[in-house]
């Protein structure tokens, strides 16, 4: 009865060993049939949700691929033309086509790397890290930013170490950073506020902006791989950034008005012992 009570799809049921072949005997044998059975539709169930995911991931990732292509090819088929037609101003168009053939290129490289890094995350070499320090790096980096003003607010009263990879941890932070600063709503100064503070053995980060958040209906896909609100870019960042976040026991969670603006909540637990930096 316990084990019957206690079975559940997606994890491991133990068969129950009975050695009478009596009705309760019977009962036992069709039950360990019956989890068995159980367990093979998971591993099925599970195998084609990664298959239909990856088959969805491919299309974006091909789509993202097609859109800097397009104008590659054209900016050679005219540059082409120019050429065979002794075009007098070749020179000037040269100079101009290059320059968009380089940002083409670089945007597909951009792609390709976002694409690796989320499908096969590199290999993390632990650090005892300042989480403080990983924090201000990404606010240098973003706080420059047209039309953007970065305030972070320390309410920790001690210096708090994180075990992480130092450049998946930097990563996460600044496409969170990245993310606020790109959901700057029309004609309104995109204000970013971070705060910081711990609570026993866990720090945490609150991240927020007053962008123009995210709607209601697409709530739930945030965290999902290929998921965008933006009319480009591959969707990968926030996916990355919930299993970088969960591959050193961490955790994010969001919160957002549409219109008003999002937070992030992140959770961390605290290096209890970090040594020498």
């Amino acid at each position: 009865q316990k084990s019957l009570s206690e079975t559940k799809i997606g994890r491991k049921n133990e068969p129950i060993l009975w050695k009478r072949n009596d009705e309760i005997g019977n009962l036992i044998k069709e039950y360990n049939t019956m989890i068995a059975a159980l367990e093979e539709s998971a591993q099925k169930l599970a195998r084609s949700e990664r298959e239909t995911a990856w088959r969805e991931m491919a299309k974006q990732v091909a789509h993202e691929i097609k859109n800097p292509l397009t104008p590659l090819k054209l900016g050679v088929q005219l540059l082409d033309k120019s050429w065979k037609e002794k075009d007098p101003r070749f020179d000037a168009k040269f100079e101009k086509f290059t320059k968009s053939f380089i940002e083409q290129i670089e945007s597909l490289s951009y792609i390709a790397s976002e694409f690796s890094n989320f499908a096969k995350m590199p290999e993390i070499v632990l650090e005892t890290l300042d989480l403080k320090a990983i924090v201000q790096k990404s606010i240098d980096l973003y706080s420059e930013s047209e039309h953007t003003t970065v305030k972070f607010e320390d309410n920790c009263d001690r210096e708090v170490f994180v075990k992480a990879g130092r450049d998946q941890l930097l990563r996460c932070f600044n496409n969170l950073l990245k993310n606020a600063v790109e959901a700057r709503q029309d004609n309104i100064p995109s204000l970013i506020e971070i705060v910081i503070y711990s609570r026993q053995n866990s720090v945490f980060v609150e991240i927020h902006d007053n962008g123009s958040g995210i709607p209601e209906a697409l709530g739930q896909s945030i965290f999902t791989p290929n998921f965008t609100t933006k009319s480009s870019g591959t969707g990968l960042g926030l996916a990355f950034v919930k299993q970088a976040l969960e591959n050193i026991d961490g955790s994010i969670s969001f919160n957002t008005i549409p219109g008003s603006g999002t937070t992030f909540f992140i959770k961390l637990p605290i290096e209890k012992n970090p040594g020498l930096i």
